[in-house]
Parts: structure tokens; C-alpha cells; sequence
């Protein structure tokens, strides 16, 4: 580990010399000024860890000194040194940001304390910056997951079903279709950067294969309700909602849409026995995917429930699937990937 690099502000030679000598037996580099002009200009040529700076000076006194290295690094660790001391003076400078304050004559144990506490705090605050840091990036690309991969999925379900309703018109023109698999690969290469970018903020969390996962269906089939044909959709996002129901209704499924975990768990009370399958995000504006789950499975102990989200998948979608869901189908998803994920659980159940 580098040494920690210190700044010495006094312009009283002797008492320069006096400060360096203590720092230097403790293991810091320390580099000396007589003027407080000369130690800033140094600290914006080379990074410090502390400035120990006299209160009183000809030219630049410690207050000025303190606040333009502050200006210069937020972070560094200041201590003011003075043979005039006050309760007022101090209570400035802690108040402007400085990590200490040490009157004159100079204790040489004291002032091996003070340096020792600043550093420490000092290293304390930068790695707490660091976290901080590191949340706010996880954040921001979980947040960007959710954001992006919501309408990526409309992007890459509606070319399907483009390339569909061309080919049903007889139209296969092989350059509109070129034109299809560039937004479809772009669409893809998208999905892929932000996969990435999820290991990178999240490199120990556990992930699935893009795409669909199935969790081992466990249906009884003497308890299942004969005559269930509706598709149950709680999803926020309209255009999404509005791409699922156009992809399931062209497949020969019935589709009720709800906009919100309440209208939803309404819809399901008032027309359970008309709904062979529930396809839930877990991430409403007014509820949890889990406690929809809940609610659903109060209602109707065999109700069989598909999660989709555009975040990470994470523990709490796993518990989820834990208590019942039958499975998880990360976003984006394009058209293939749904129908043949709700053909597998309708299919088994007819």
C-alpha cells in the first residue's frame, strides 16, 4: 500500500521543520511551503492525503488554505495549526471541513494522534464514497435493464409479427426482410451489452439462459378446471401489454389485459374460472409480483401463474417460483420464446 503523502503549510521555517521531522518518523512523505499559494498550486499539480497548515500566515492564512484545497479535492484531510487559539476559529474550520484542529506549542504525541485519526477517517470516507459509487452503478444499470428491456421486447416481439403479417399477405420481400434481421440482431446485441453490464454491476448474482426458463411443472390434473381458455395478462408497460395480447390472440388464445396488480387480482376474484393461465410482471407500480402471487393463490389455490420482468432475475423471483409459479420468462422476449412457453403450460393441461 502507498504511503499516505502529506502537505506541511507553515511559514515559520523552524516549526516546518519540526512538524516534518514527527510526520516523517510516523512513515508519511511530506513535502514543505511557506505559503499557503505555493502548497495549492503543488496539491493541483499532485494528489495529498492531508494538508497540515498554520492558521496564522503573512499572505494566505489556514482558512483560506483549507478552502481551496477543498476546492481542489473534496476529499482531503485537512489539520489547522495555531498559537491563537479560539473556540471561535475552531468551530470555522471544522465547520468549512477541516478534519482537526491543534493549538501551538505543538504536543508531539498529540499531533501523532490527530494525523493518525484524520487518515483514518479520511480512508474511511473514501471507501464509503466507493460504495456509494458502486450502489449508484448498480442502480443505474438495474434501472436501465428495466427501462430498456420494456420496449425491447415490444421491438422484438413486433418484428415477428411484422415478418407474420407480411408473409400471411404473401409478401416476402427479401429486402424488407434484410431489414427485419438488422433491427432483430441490433435488438439482440442490445440484450447481450446489457447482460454484461449485469455481471459487471452484479457479478455474483445468480443468472438463467436469455430467454425462458421452465421450472418443472407440477400440475395435478384431476384437480384442473375444465373449461378455462382466457390468458390473464398484469403488465404495466401498454405497448407491451398491447404486443402480448396481439402475439397470443394470433396463436388462438383468448387474452384479458390488466394495467395494474389491483385490476388484476379484481379481474382474476370476478372470472377465475374462465382463466387457464396468469402471466404476471413482477414489478408493478402498485404491488409485487409476490404478494399478486399471494393474493391470486388465495383466490384459487391451483391458479397457474407465469412471471416476466426486465430486471435481473434475483432471489426474490426464485421465491416465487418457490411457492408455485410455474416459471420465469426474463424480458426481452420476442415472440417464439412466449407462445411456445405458454403452449408448453396450456398444452399440458388440456
Amino acid at each position: 500500500m502507498p504511503e499516505n503523502r502529506v502537505l506541511i503549510v507553515d511559514d515559520d521555517h523552524s516549526s516546518r521543520l519540526f512538524i516534518q521531522k514527527i510526520i516523517e518518523r510516523e512513515g508519511y512523505q511530506s513535502n514543505l511551503f511557506a505559503s499557503g499559494e505555493d502548497a495549492l498550486k503543488e496539491l493541483k499539480q499532485k494528489p495529498y492525503d492531508l494538508i497540515i497548515t498554520d492558521l496564522i500566515m503573512e499572505q494566505m492564512d489556514g482558512i483560506e488554505v483549507l478552502k481551496g484545497a477543498k476546492r481542489i479535492d473534496p476529499h482531503i484531510a485537512v489539520i489547522i495549526l495555531t498559537g491563537h487559539a479560539s473556540i471561535q476559529t475552531a468551530i470555522e474550520a471544522l465547520r468549512l471541513g477541516a478534519s482537526d484542529y491543534l493549538a501551538k506549542p505543538i504536543n508531539i504525541d498529540e499531533l501523532r494522534i490527530r494525523v493518525k485519526k484524520a487518515l483514518e477517517r479520511q480512508d474511511l470516507e473514501k471507501r464509503l464514497t466507493e460504495v456509494e459509487r458502486r450502489i449508484t452503478f448498480n442502480a443505474t444499470v438495474t434501472t436501465a435493464n428495466h427501462e430498456i428491456n420494456q420496449p425491447l421486447t415490444v421491438i422484438l416481439s413486433g418484428i415477428d409479427m411484422l415478418r407474420m403479417e407480411l408473409k400471411n399477405k404473401g409478401i416476402e420481400d427479401p429486402k424488407i426482410m434484410g431489414y427485419f434481421s438488422l433491427i432483430q440482431k441490433s435488438g439482440q446485441r442490445i440484450a447481450s451489452i446489457l447482460r454484461r453490464l449485469r455481471e459487471i454491476s452484479s457479478p455474483v448474482i445468480r443468472t438463467i439462459p436469455h430467454g425462458m426458463q421452465m421450472v418443472q411443472l407440477k400440475i395435478d390434473e384431476s384437480k384442473e378446471k375444465r373449461g378455462k381458455n382466457f390468458i390473464l395478462v398484469i403488465e404495466d408497460e401498454d405497448h407491451l401489454r398491447q404486443i402480448i395480447k396481439d402475439i397470443l390472440e394470433n396463436e388462438g388464445f383468448k387474452v384479458i389485459l390488466s394495467g395494474t396488480a389491483k385490476e388484476g387480482i379484481e379481474i382474476f376474484r370476478n372470472r377465475k374460472n374462465i382463466i387457464q393461465l396468469v402471466i404476471l410482471d413482477y414489478y408493478l407500480p402498485d404491488s409485487t409480483g409476490g404478494e399478486v402471487f399471494r393474493q391470486l393463490k388465495k383466490l384459487d389455490s391451483s391458479v397457474k401463474v407465469v412471471i416476466t420482468s426486465g430486471f435481473e432475475y434475483d432471489e426474490k423471483i426464485q421465491e416465487v417460483l418457490n411457492h408455485g409459479a410455474l416459471g420465469f420468462l426474463g424480458k426481452p422476449f420476442d415472440r417464439a420464446q412466449i407462445t411456445s412457453f405458454v403452449r408448453q403450460i396450456t398444452e399440458y393441461q388440456s
